[in-house]
């Protein structure tokens, strides 16, 4: 999709095609029974990335949406009761994986 952003920018027609009902691959929503789940992305890395992409098409990401930082920021689950939290902030991060 960046892509496809930065080809329209210079002028170039550009078709995006997508395999799923909406574009944006990891980055969408599966709704079911009234409630909504984010399929991803799953860890919001650098963003400094996501905010100079918005800032090359003259947008600012405060104006699309919010960031919350959730402790612990993932949980993967291996069965019912069984899982490994990973918190917030890079000490307590290689601790849990030293753990492992």
């Amino acid at each position: 999709l960046a892509a496809s952003c930065y080809l329209a920018q210079q002028g170039n027609s550009v078709t995006i095609y997508e395999k799923n009902e909406t574009i944006g691959g990891r980055a969408r929503q599966f709704k079911k029974d009234g409630f909504t789940f984010d399929m991803g992305p799953s860890w919001y890395w650098m963003p400094d990335v996501f905010e100079r992409f918005f800032n090359d098409f003259n947008k600012k990401t405060s104006d699309y949406y919010e960031l919350i930082k959730l402790n612990p920021a993932y949980r993967v689950y291996f069965g019912i009761n069984d899982f490994i939290s990973i918190c917030d902030n890079l000490e307590e991060i290689k601790s849990t994986f030293e753990n492992i």
